[in-house]
C-alpha cells in the first residue's frame, strides 16, 4: 500500500516538476513573461538546440514521460527506504534530481534556484539526521564537485557548466564520502556512452553541447536507490 501510494504522490509531484521544469528553462532576463507553454519551449528550443520535440502534441508526452519517471523513482524509494523521515527527504532528493535533468535536456541549464537550496539542505540533513556524520557529507560534497570543476574550467564552462558543478557537488553531500566513487562511476560511464552514440549516429556533432545533468542525476539516483543516502544505507 505504502509503494502503491508514494507512486501516486509521485505522477502528482511529477506534473507538478514538469511545470517547473519548463518555467526555469527559460532564463529570467529573455523577456519572455508568461505566454503559453508551447511558446516558450519552441523559443527554448530554437536558441539552444533543445534535444526535446517541441510541437504542441509532444507536450504531453513529455509530461507524461516526467510524471512516469517521477512515480517509478518514489515507489523504488519507497520499497527501499522505510523511516518516514528518510523517505521523505530521498522523495525530495528524487524531485532535484529530476528536475536539473529536465531543465539541462530542455534548455542546457541547472538553474540556481534549485541546486543552492538542495546543496544548503543536504549540508543541513548532513549536521541534523542521526544516521549522517556532517563530515562525510562535506567531504563528498567536495569530492563530486572538484571532480567535475577541473573540466569546467579548462573548457570555460562549455560542454561542463558550472551548474552541472553545483549538482555534482549536491549529489556527494546527498550520499556521502564512502557512495560518491560508485555515482561518478555511473556519471563517467553512461555520459560517455551517450555521447558516443549521440555522435555516431549524427545526433549531435563534434563541439556541439551535451547535457551532462541527466547523468548527473542518474549517477545520484542509482547509488541514492540501490546503495543508500549519507544518513542512510538501505539491503
Amino acid at each position: 500500500m505504502l509503494v502503491l501510494s508514494f507512486a501516486l504522490l509521485g505522477l502528482i509531484a511529477g506534473l507538478g516538476l514538469d511545470v517547473l521544469i519548463v518555467h526555469l528553462a527559460v532564463p529570467p532576463d529573455d523577456g519572455l513573461n508568461g505566454g503559453e507553454e508551447a511558446v516558450r519551449t519552441q523559443t527554448l528550443a530554437a536558441e539552444s538546440g533543445s534535444l526535446v520535440v517541441t510541437s504542441v502534441g509532444a507536450q504531453w508526452p513529455r509530461r507524461l514521460i516526467v510524471m512516469a519517471a517521477t512515480a517509478g523513482l518514489f515507489a523504488i524509494a519507497a520499497v527501499r527506504y522505510d523511516e518516514p523521515a528518510q523517505l521523505a527527504l530521498v522523495s525530495v532528493y528524487i524531485c532535484v534530481f529530476v528536475a536539473c535533468a529536465g531543465t539541462d535536456l530542455l534548455a542546457y541549464r541547472v538553474p540556481n534556484v534549485i541546486t543552492y537550496p538542495a546543496i544548503i539542505g543536504a549540508v543541513v540533513v548532513g549536521a541534523l539526521m542521526p544516521n549522517a556524520n556532517v563530515w562525510e557529507v562535506l567531504a563528498g560534497g567536495a569530492l563530486t564537485g572538484s571532480v567535475l570543476l577541473l573540466p569546467a574550467l579548462f573548457t570555460g564552462g562549455i560542454g561542463m557548466g558550472m551548474g552541472d558543478v553545483k549538482l555534482a557537488a549536491f549529489v556527494g553531500l546527498a550520499i556521502g564520502f564512502t557512495l560518491a566513487p560508485a555515482a561518478m562511476l555511473i556519471m563517467a560511464f553512461s555520459g560517455g556512452l551517450i555521447a558516443a552514440l549521440l555522435l555516431v549516429t549524427g545526433l549531435r556533432q563534434k563541439g556541439e553541447p551535451i547535457p551532462y545533468a541527466p547523468f548527473i542525476s542518474a549517477g545520484g539516483l542509482i547509488v541514492l536507490l540501490w546503495q543508500g543516502a549519507a544518513f542512510a544505507t538501505v539491503a
